[in-house]
């Protein structure tokens, strides 16, 4: 019996000490249910955006491909300069809203196209007297056509013709004697049709026209799931001016928008916008002879009156600029922003234009970086005073840039 004074009593534990076992154990379960909770929470939010992302991407309304040998301005020590070149002037005609393209006349009078629709002759611009007449009022051009849409682009003068290319409708002329308009190459006289016309250039004497059409598939209004998709559809044409013979010089172009002919009219310059390039095409065989590459996509290009030429660029891409994101992205983001939330992405206020001698090289870049006077420029053509008329596809008039210092 004495042992039991030496062992240690064992029995039940005591009715107080199960409560905090209890409550610690039921404190354990309702944090592993709280965690279980979040985690299906988690897991089902993922499960959400994954199916809204694959459902996004299914119904996008692009086929992105992939784009390579894109190149920024890390990749151009020409580019990397600062100035405010294209600051300095006076804007114009407030309301004209889109005046893409620009041709100038012997006398320095300015014919341009505007997203209304309307085709304008400005006189005397940028002086007291200066005044505007709408020649386009007395017809419509698209008034034959299945397409009702117009929308005038890129705009050249020979003679007394005057020739734009419509985005909607083909090739037209205007006579600026007698007032009477003709079209030269209609939407549909090509197969397949032109889909979006944008640019055109004439020989000296007059008998051809060269034009783009730049994409099979994406139409004027569309413009920014084009650039996004950056599919390579383009096709560059000529067209007898009096007997309207349309033949393809080249097709398979990436977004190829502005053209201008070589001095020796052997060759064809065309702007393809998506790679950021001009391609130089033999206008005898259609083969691609070269292409010279660009900090930004660039749109019209035109002669300089000294030699060489001027290439507008809209705007100057960063680094890592989110049309070159994977075609899974890209197809996913066609869906998720639309048109509209595109063209907000893309920073349309800042003015680039490039300077080119006779041999296609690098002369000098210009800017307006704040965009204060020159910005969303598609377009610069020279007055006989060396002032720049500036052409934008949605900016409010004209810029009219003071002389540039040839330094």
């Amino acid at each position: 019996m004495q042992r039991e004074h030496g062992l240690r009593k064992r029995g039940k534990p005591s009715k107080s000490s199960l409560p905090d076992v209890r409550s610690g154990l039921s404190n354990t379960y309702e944090n592993l249910g709280a965690c279980r909770l979040l985690l299906k929470v988690v897991v089902g939010f993922v499960i959400l955006i994954g199916i809204l992302l694959c459902f996004a991407y299914a119904i996008s309304p692009i086929t992105a491909v992939s784009i390579s040998g894109i190149h920024d301005i890390r990749q151009f020590e020409w580019a990397q300069v600062e100035n405010k070149d294209l600051q300095r002037g006076i804007r114009i005609l407030s309301e004209l809203i889109g005046p893409e393209s620009i041709a100038i006349d012997e006398h320095d009078n300015l014919y341009t196209t505007v997203s209304d629709g309307r085709v304008v002759k400005i006189v005397n611009p940028g002086k007291h007297d200066q005044s505007v007449i709408d020649l386009t009022e007395s017809f419509d051009y698209a008034k034959e056509s299945k397409r009702s849409k117009i929308r005038p682009l890129g705009i050249r003068l020979h003679g007394s013709k005057l020739y734009f290319a419509d985005a909607y409708q083909g090739v037209i002329m205007i006579d600026l004697k007698s007032g009477s308009h003709e079209v030269i190459v209609r939407y549909d006289d090509v197969k397949p049709s032109l889909v979006f016309p944008d640019d055109l250039t004439i020989t000296s004497d007059g008998k051809t026209i060269y034009f783009t059409d730049m994409s099979l598939k994406w139409a004027y209004e569309e413009i920014a799931l084009f650039a996004l998709e950056g599919e390579c559809s383009g096709r560059l044409f000529k067209v007898d001016v009096l007997t309207k013979r349309t033949e393809l010089v080249r097709d398979n172009l990436c977004h190829s928008n502005g053209i201008e002919l070589d001095r020796a009219e052997n060759h064809a310059i065309v702007a393809e916008h998506s790679r950021r390039r001009l391609a130089v095409i033999s206008l005898e065989s259609g083969k691609l002879v070269r292409n010279i590459l660009l900090p930004g996509g660039p749109d019209n290009i035109r002669r300089r009156q000294n030699g060489g030429y001027w290439v507008s660029i809209p705007y100057l891409p960063e680094p890592g600029h989110f049309t070159t994101w994977h075609p899974v992205i890209r197809n996913i983001l066609a869906t998720v922003l639309g048109e509209l939330g595109i063209l907000s992405w893309v920073n349309l206020n800042q003015g680039i234009a490039v300077k080119l001698n006779d041999d296609l090289e690098i002369v000098r870049i210009h800017y307006d970086t704040e965009g204060r006077l020159s910005k969303a420029i598609t377009e610069i053509s020279e007055l006989s005073d060396g002032r720049l008329a500036v052409g934008s596809f949605i900016i409010n008039g004209i810029a009219l840039v003071d002389p540039i210092s040839s330094k």
